[in-house]
This record gives C-alpha cells, sequence and structure tokens, in this order.
C-alpha cells in the first residue's frame, strides 16, 4: 500500500510537468494551431536559440514563411508574422510594447550610483514613454525639416564636398581602389554628427584615421558577442562573478571609449550652449539642443545638467544608427551598381539634367551652390536606385519583436493571447514574392515600372529610409568598379552588412 502511495505522489508531479512544459503548448495552447517552423518549436525554444547563434535565423525562418504561410511558430511563445493587413500595420502601429530584447541590446551608460545601464529611444518597453521621448526630437528628424535645415545643407557641403569626393578624385588620379564600406560609415557618422553637435564639435573619421578607428573598433567590439548580450545577459554577467568571461573584458573596455567619445561631445555641446554666445547655423547643435531643451536645463553648469546620461544614451542611439544603417546601405548600393553599370549611365544622365551642381569643377562647392535638397529627393531613377537596394540588403533584417497587449488575430489566426511574442522581418518582408516579384534580384525598374496600386503595396510592405545626396554626386562624377571584396552575402543577424566587411572599388573620374 505504502509503495502505490509513493507511486502516485511520484506520477502526480510528472503529469503535472509533462501536461505543463509539453502537452499544453504543443496541442492545447491557443498557438497550437499555428504552424510551427520545426516540431519542437512547440514546446522549446532551442531551435531557434540555435538559429540566432549559428546565423542561420533569417534565411531559414524566411524559407518557412514560403512553405508554411504568413503565421509560423518558432518557439512556444514566439511566432513570426509576414502580411501586412493582419501583422505589420497591428504590430507596428497598433503600440504593441516592445520585450526586454530592446534593453538588453541597446540601454548603454551605466550609473556610477546605481550599476544600472541608462535607458534610451530603442529601449522603451510602453508606447507611451517611448513616444514621449520620440516627440523631444521627432521634428528634427522629420523629412520637411532635414530638407530645409541650414545645418544639414552645411554638413553636407563640407562632408561630402571637402572630404570624400576629394577623397575619390585622388584615388582616382592615381589608379587606386577605396575601401568603401568604413569610408561610407565615416561619411554617415561625420554628416549626422555635423548636424547632431554643430560643425565645431563634428567628427572627422574620413581624415583621422585614428578617430575612425576608435570609434568603428569600439563599436564593432561587441559583435561576436552579440547573442550572449540579447539573449542571456543574466547567465553572462552571473558567470562574470566566477571569472568566466562570456563577453570579453577587451569589448567593455573599447566600448566604453566610444561612450566615453558621445559623452564629451554631449558635455561640450551643453557648455556651448549654456555660455549664451550666438551660434552661426552652422554650428548650431540642432538634434542635441532640441533634447536639452526639453528633458534638461540648457544653462545648467557644465557636466552637472539634469539628466544627463539620459540626454547621451539618445544622442548615442541616434548616431549609432544613423552612422551603421546608411554606410551598409551605401556601400551596397555601390556594389550593385558596379555589377550594372548600366543604371550608372542612367542615374548620371539624371543629375547631369536635373542636379548639374553636383558635378565638380575648378570652383569650391558652397552651401548656397547646393541644389535644393527636395529636387534631389525627387530624382526618379535615383529614387528607384536607393529604394531597391534597401529592400534587397535592408541593414536590420532580422526579426522586430513586439509583445501582445490583449488577445487579437495575426496572420489569419484568432486568439492569439496577450503576453505572446510577435516579430517580422525586413529580410522576409522585403522578399515576398507576391509583393516583389524575382525577390533575390537587384532590380531598380519595379520602382519606376509598378502602377500605383503596386507602388502603394510595395511601400506598406516597406522598411527603409533614404540618403541621396552622396549616391548622385558620387555617380554625377564617377563611374565605378569592383576592384577586390570580401563576402559580401548578407550577414545573416539582427544587424547586418557584409559577412567579408571589405569592398574595395575603382573610381574613374567623367568630365562634365
Amino acid at each position: 500500500m505504502e509503495t502505490h502511495i509513493s507511486y502516485y505522489l511520484l506520477l502526480g508531479p510528472l503529469a503535472l510537468f509533462l501536461y505543463h512544459f509539453f502537452i499544453y503548448p504543443a496541442f492545447l495552447c491557443p498557438l497550437a494551431k499555428i504552424p510551427t517552423a520545426h516540431w519542437s518549436c512547440r514546446f522549446s525554444s532551442i531551435w531557434i536559440y540555435y538559429l540566432k547563434w549559428t546565423n542561420q535565423e533569417n534565411g531559414t525562418v524566411y524559407e518557412k514563411h514560403m512553405t508554411l504561410g504568413p503565421a509560423v511558430r518558432l518557439a512556444p511563445n514566439l511566432v513570426s508574422i509576414n502580411c501586412f493587413e493582419e501583422g505589420l500595420k497591428k504590430i507596428y502601429q497598433g503600440g504593441f510594447p516592445k520585450p526586454e530584447f530592446y534593453w538588453h541590446g541597446f540601454a548603454i551608460y551605466k550609473s556610477a550610483t546605481t550599476k544600472n545601464s541608462t535607458e534610451n529611444i530603442f529601449t522603451f518597453p510602453d508606447n507611451g514613454p517611448h513616444a514621449a521621448r520620440k516627440r523631444i526630437v521627432s521634428n528634427t528628424f522629420s523629412k520637411s525639416y532635414v530638407l530645409a535645415s541650414p545645418t544639414a545643407r552645411a554638413a553636407t557641403c563640407k562632408v561630402l564636398f571637402e572630404r570624400y569626393l576629394p577623397m575619390l578624385q585622388k584615388a582616382a588620379a592615381e589608379n587606386k581602389p577605396v575601401e568603401v564600406l568604413e569610408m561610407n560609415y565615416a561619411y554617415s557618422m561625420d554628416t549626422f554628427v555635423h548636424w547632431q553637435y554643430g560643425r565645431s564639435l563634428g567628427s572627422n573619421l574620413i581624415e583621422d584615421e585614428k578617430e575612425r578607428r576608435l570609434y568603428l573598433d569600439g563599436f564593432f567590439a561587441p559583435y561576436p558577442t552579440l547573442f550572449w548580450q540579447y539573449y542571456f545577459p543574466n547567465l553572462a554577467a552571473q558567470l562574470r562573478k566566477i571569472g568566466l568571461y562570456l563577453i570579453p573584458k577587451s569589448v567593455d573596455t573599447k566600448f566604453g571609449a566610444i561612450e566615453a567619445w558621445n559623452l564629451d561631445k554631449c558635455d561640450r555641446a551643453q557648455q556651448l550652449l549654456a555660455s549664451g554666445k550666438p551660434l552661426a547655423s552652422e554650428d548650431q547643435p540642432v538634434v542635441f539642443e532640441q533634447a536639452l531643451k526639453a528633458m534638461s536645463d540648457m544653462h545648467a553648469s557644465p557636466k552637472a545638467y539634469p539628466q544627463r546620461l539620459q540626454i547621451a544614451s539618445d544622442m548615442f542611439a541616434h548616431n549609432s544608427a544613423a552612422f551603421e544603417t546608411s554606410g551598409n546601405t551605401e556601400t551596397y548600393l555601390f556594389y550593385e551598381m558596379c555589377r550594372n553599370p548600366v543604371w550608372q549611365t542612367k542615374l548620371r544622365e539624371e543629375v547631369l539634367r536635373h542636379a548639374p551642381q553636383l558635378i565638380l569643377g575648378d570652383k569650391k562647392v558652397e552651401v548656397e551652390d547646393l541644389p535644393e535638397p527636395k529636387d534631389i529627393d525627387a530624382l526618379p531613377i535615383l529614387h528607384a536606385i536607393v529604394m531597391e537596394t534597401l529592400r534587397l540588403w535592408p541593414s536590420v533584417p532580422g526579426g522586430q519583436p513586439r509583445v501582445v497587449p490583449r488577445t487579437c488575430s495575426l496572420g489569419g489566426f484568432d486568439g492569439i493571447p496577450a503576453g505572446t511574442v510577435v516579430q517580422s522581418y525586413g529580410y522576409i518582408l522585403h522578399r515576398t514574392p507576391e509583393v516583389f516579384p524575382d525577390p533575390h534580384v537587384w532590380k531598380p525598374e519595379r520602382w519606376l515600372d509598378s502602377s500605383a496600386d503596386q507602388l502603394a503595396t510595395m511601400k506598406r510592405w516597406f522598411w527603409a529610409f533614404t540618403i541621396k545626396f552622396l549616391v548622385a554626386s558620387v555617380y554625377g562624377n564617377f563611374t565605378t568598379s569592383i576592384h577586390d571584396h570580401g563576402s559580401m552575402e548578407l550577414l545573416d543577424a539582427y544587424l547586418a552588412g557584409p559577412k567579408g566587411h571589405r569592398l574595395e572599388i575603382k573610381f574613374d573620374h567623367v568630365e562634365g
């Protein structure tokens, strides 16, 4: 009798364990009706973590969507959605909050007192605080504001015509290739930081190799260990206490150097504004000043202004995102243009017709010589080339997770419960063949030849931004050809550039 009682005492907990961790998630929960990417996804996250660890996630999930449909279950509580009305629109326009992934990935600047990292615009889980922080500087990022900004025009003129294009001219004259990936990172950072902090506090990564190495080496130092930072930060922290480093100390040192670089610019910009001295438009710290006005005291004493770390964290988030995404896009655009020289000719002819001011001559280009940004933005061939590059080579191809706030329908399935993590991938959205025929082929003509309805559909499925002055200026003055490169395959990760991290291009000057 006692043996039977002991047997039942053991059987009960075992049955509960099996029900909770296997039977319910696999067969009875509301997500059980959604097709799974792998049989283990019903009750374990090991399959998706394996893909993340081995850098196979985006491509593998893409293939699953192509065979299983718009909703695919990737883990017991994780669903990938690849459709617009019942997916993208609801999730990203409906205020679904963010999970902890964004805090682990983007919170920086540890407080000396609390030892906790500092939030920024990317890390807020709830839509309300995120929207409030975004509103602080959102007007400075609006298309109309940037197009009309004298500081932005001055930044473009300074960095593009006094640094970047002369570098290309010199390389062309000497018949030497240029490694363009790092130069495009440098161009994007220098242009943005000039606008963010003003000319006097701008960076010069193009010409200053020491500053370029400091920033790029520091920024990319965490990349080999991002898996642990994004998904197992607590494990990494606990192992550190016993001397086991999943994230090496050298990563902290290098990344800390660029945190200090950015914080110094914030402090100097605050001192500049606190001095009360009149500033020329070129020296106006546009983005920083807007944040300082809203979040702190412009006239507080240096290095003691309230919310110093919050402002610095936001400024770091903005400039790091701008340089990496833009630099990757510019590099892939050069790569595709080299492989498709007919588009070089088409773009040069368009620039000669509509923006001849961008053609280099003996006269130094001044701000007033630049064409109106709105005119550059409206060039159809340039727009098509940029959009198609952003489509095929997204800089943020990975899943953008959100948390379902209340029971809803997504991807054709009802009853998706609150607390479910759902996400869409730029990589998959941009390669959906029903929206983008021949999805793996770079075809700018799809943005020129499509009907109004087709264009509207493509734009709804599209996650992107635009960069145009650089492209118009380069192909208005040069032809390009590939000299050498590493693997140009897109890294399969949340953020991505070329796997080989190297593209050497020959620039040949074309007389106007």
